[in-house]
């Protein structure tokens, strides 16, 4: 196996399952933060705080959507 071989090989079984367990936990994060604000809709600071999970979870669906982007460009690009 040379070098090509073993990177694609590395982004397959160790980048995307971590890039897609990142999503995962971002979009649990952001529907956790829209049941808060739903349940919360008589306390300013519950809503504060759903609307803060569903800002950082926005956040870091759109982090883990671009490193994937990236990494699939990286690797359709160089190693194919």
């Amino acid at each position: 196996m040379d070098a090509t071989q073993f990177a694609l090989k590395l982004a397959k079984v160790i980048g995307n399952p971590i890039i897609l367990f990142l999503m995962a936990a971002a979009l649990f994060i952001f529907l956790w933060g829209i049941a808060e604000y739903i349940r919360g809709s008589d306390s300013d600071s519950v809503r504060t705080t759903g609307k803060q999970h569903m800002l950082w979870g926005l956040v870091g669906l759109f982090i883990m959507v671009s490193a994937y982007t990236i990494l699939k460009v990286l690797v359709d690009t160089i190693y194919k």
